[in-house]
């Protein structure tokens, strides 16, 4: 190789190096100058309901908290009549240490729900209790209850429970539903204390 061709690729190697380096930061500029994005969830309001997630059949469902607050968990399940039609929807919530209960559940049924006749769950074989309706508004009835943890141990061993309401047309017949527990303990280990 002639020295005048050495010469030659020495210098246009040099031009390249020094071309590379003083472009570098005119890149790593622009590049300071990107919007790195907000996260969605800190653009949530206070009181807004968001769906934190699931545990096998269980939603683990939210409200947002006041600022500095931490936000409130539930777990929810919509029980269907068959395959295509929602008929009940049951939330169980944790509460303070200081109840004699441990969780709450609000369960909501249609309207035209036969109400003398008690709400009932089978939290096991040998484990069935009936609770009284608490009120009805346009959404459904609603049935509030106070769960033991006996209640919830039941829960946590079992695959499902059967839920059962009477409807006003047919009154000395029961509706049965099936509540799947598939996935219920992590879901009620996901949240706290309310």
């Amino acid at each position: 190789m002639s020295l005048f061709l050495a010469r030659k690729i020495k210098f246009y190697l040099i031009f390249i190096f020094f071309l590379i380096t003083s472009i570098l930061p005119v890149f790593s500029q622009e590049a300071s100058g990107l919007s790195l994005g907000k996260p969605l969830e800190t653009l949530r309001e206070p009181g807004e309901v968001y769906l934190a997630g699931n545990k096998g059949d269980w939603n683990v469902r939210c409200v947002t908290g006041n600022s500095g607050e931490i936000d409130k968990c539930e777990i929810q399940q919509l029980l269907f009549l068959n395959e295509n039609t929602p008929i009940a929807d049951i939330s169980i919530f944790k509460l303070p240490k200081s109840e004699i209960a441990v969780a709450a559940a609000n369960v909501v049924v249609p309207l035209e729900t036969l109400l003398t006749k008690k709400f009932r769950i089978a939290f096991s074989e040998g484990v069935v209790k009936e609770y009284p309706y608490s009120f009805c508004n346009q959404n459904g009835c609603l049935v509030r209850m106070g769960l033991l943890q006996e209640d919830i141990a039941a829960m946590q061993k079992g695959s499902s429970s059967e839920l059962s309401i009477s409807h006003i047309s047919s009154p000395e017949s029961l509706i049965n539903l099936s509540l799947s527990l598939n996935g219920f303990t992590a879901a009620f280990d996901a949240i706290r204390p309310f």
